[in-house]
């Protein structure tokens, strides 16, 4: 039984994961901790699906790979922003 595919697919995965960290940690430190933790698995899932969505519409090879991370950056970046907007994760209560 041949475990490298399913070892490779787990690498792209934590990858995209990884990368779809980057706009929220960005988040993180913008707003000191305030209210993003709620957001971190939505970012995550978003960074996962786009990029799923490369391979999906025809990415291959390294050049869809590439694309495929760009995309994960992207989906998390504009999940960050829409989140960052709700109403919900403002805590201004407590000033």
């Amino acid at each position: 039984m041949d475990y490298w595919p399913a070892l490779g697919m787990l690498g792209i995965l934590s990858l995209w994961s990884a990368i779809a960290l980057v706009p929220w940690f960005a988040l993180l430190i913008a707003r000191r901790g305030e209210g993003v933790f709620l957001a971190l698995p939505v970012v995550v899932a978003a960074g996962i699906a786009g990029g799923a969505l490369t391979p999906t519409l025809g990415g291959k090879g390294w050049l869809g790979f590439e694309i495929s991370l760009l995309a994960a950056l992207t989906a998390s970046a504009a999940t960050v922003v829409v989140l960052a907007r709700w109403p919900q994760m403002h805590t201004d209560e407590h000033r």
